[in-house]
Formats: C-alpha cells, structure tokens, sequence
C-alpha cells in the first residue's frame, strides 16, 4: 500500500483475502483492518466520499506522554532502518502488534532530539498530534447541519435506534438515527431531527448526531485513570477515533461492554467530548 499511495476500496479488501492465511471471516478481517491502519494514522479511506484508500506522509507523532512518539503513515523496510539509525543514539524504539501482523512502532526519547535526529530522513515531526488532530474535528453539530435532507426511501425496510434499549429495534422511532436497507443490502443512515424531517448521515457519525438531537451522554471519560469509554454499540466516528489513539498510541480496547482508549490527555479528551456533542467531562462521583 505504501508503495502504490492509494488504490480502490475493492482491490484492498481482494488484497487482504487473498494474503490471508487459515480460517478467518472475510467481512471481519477486512474491517479489523481497516479500522486499524485508519485509527493509528496509516491510512485514510473512504477520502472525500469516494471508495478509494490514500497512504499518509510518513510522520512519527507525539503522544500525550512527552518523551512517547509512534511512528505512523506509509512505511517500508527500509525507511524503519532509516528511522532506527536515526535515532539510535537519542532515543529507544520498540515494537509491539497491534493486530497479528502489524506492528506498532513506539520511539521514547526527548522529543527536541527525535526531531533533529528525523529531520531529512523523508519523516516528518508531530509534537502533541492529538491536541492539534482534535482542535480541528468537525462538530458533530457541524455534521447534522451540514447533512443532506432526505426523503424516506420506499421499498426499503426500517429500523430505529432505540437509545433506552440499546438495541435496534424494527419501528419508524422520533429524534434518533433509522437505518435504511434495500434488498441488495445496500444502507442509508438517516437522522430524524423533529419538525425539519430526516438527514442523511454517515453510520459512525449518525449515532452521536441521534444521541445530540436527544440530549444523549453516552461517552465518558476518566480524569483520573485518562481513560474515554464510548459504547461498543457506538465507535467513534474514524477522525475522532484516530485522535483518541494517537493520544496514548494505541488502539482503543473491549472492556466491558464498552470500547476503552488509555492514556488520553484530559484536554483533548475535553476537545473531543464537546466536539461530539457530548458537553464537557462530568466530575466523578467520591466514593
């Protein structure tokens, strides 16, 4: 992928089948992967509504621990090699998987020396990437706003997010987020607003425009453990989601019914909250 820059959304998901090895479900794998290289900063997909994939520059990001970088975009063989000697005298690299097969690259070094050791080596330097990432997401407000009106489909069956049950649920429902499907199983996600009718809505970004209509908290976050909980049954929308990895540099994980990302600096965890239509971080109750 690194080599080509950017392809088709049907060659990648092709391309992963067939490299596959042993027994594996297709629409899972593609997905996992997906959301892999786009959350850690690899890869963005789907760019500017078409069905095509685009490598990033090269970059090596600050995290919220100061001396904590990860190396992310496109990256060959020999560009690692390049980065290892670069900073081998100013810093430790290590590396861990991400998913089996994909590793993460963590460089630890002051960060005034990683960026004089990079400079040159076709890598560019990212101080506080989560802080700037964040402070310049699109608001889910912004997001409904700028949905498109539309009409209900005919033909199509109907179901509703049903926000008390966490579940969908086969009903036309008010003030939350329809899923749209045709007998092709092709999906619309449509937002139903109140007196203006229904807008068309990206899947990952509908629930949280559903949860703003209806006042909905649905995320929280942890001052003192730095940890943000979304729902399993909502991700965040894959900008969102890509600023809270690259917060603590790693995926975010299953944890009890919800999905956990560590290590993220309480301002950008603010940045994002109220960018999701979610206001600011509630104070934790004593115990």
């Amino acid at each position: 992928m690194t080599q080509l820059g950017s392809g088709a959304w049907e060659a990648f998901r092709e391309a992963v089948v067939e490299l596959a090895q042993g027994d594996f479900d297709e629409q899972t794998l593609v997905r996992s992967l997906r959301i892999t290289f786009s959350d850690l900063g690899h890869v963005d997909f789907f760019v500017q509504g078409s069905r095509r994939w685009r490598v990033m520059r090269p970059a090596l990001v600050g995290l919220s621990e100061r001396s904590e970088h990860l190396f992310v975009g496109g990256r060959t063989r020999s560009l690692l090699e390049r980065l290892c000697h670069a900073v081998a005298s100013h810093a430790t690299i290590r590396l861990t998987e991400s998913v089996p097969g994909l590793s993460r690259v963590h460089v630890t070094g002051d960060p005034e020396a990683v960026a004089a050791a990079v400079k040159g080596i076709g890598i560019d330097y990212v101080a506080d990437a989560a802080a700037r990432l964040s402070g310049r997401l699109p608001s889910i407000r912004a997001i409904l706003e700028m949905g498109q009106p539309a009409q209900e489909p005919i033909n199509w069956s109907v179901r509703s997010w049903c926000f008390q049950h966490e579940r969908w649920v086969h009903e036309r429902l008010e003030r939350t987020v329809r899923e749209y499907r045709n007998r092709y199983d092709v999906r619309r996600y449509l937002v139903h607003v109140g007196r203006t009718g229904l807008r068309e809505i990206e899947k990952r970004a509908s629930i949280y425009c559903a949860a703003f209509v209806r006042h909905a908290r649905i995320v929280r976050f942890s001052q003192e453990g730095r940890c943000l909980r979304v729902p399993r049954w909502a991700p965040l929308p894959g900008i969102y989601a890509r600023a809270a990895c690259l917060a603590g540099g790693r995926l975010g994980t299953p944890s009890d019914g919800d999905i956990l990302f560590e290590n993220v600096d309480p301002h950008v965890a603010s940045t994002l909250l109220v960018g999701l239509g979610q206001g600011f971080p509630m104070p934790e109750a004593k115990r």
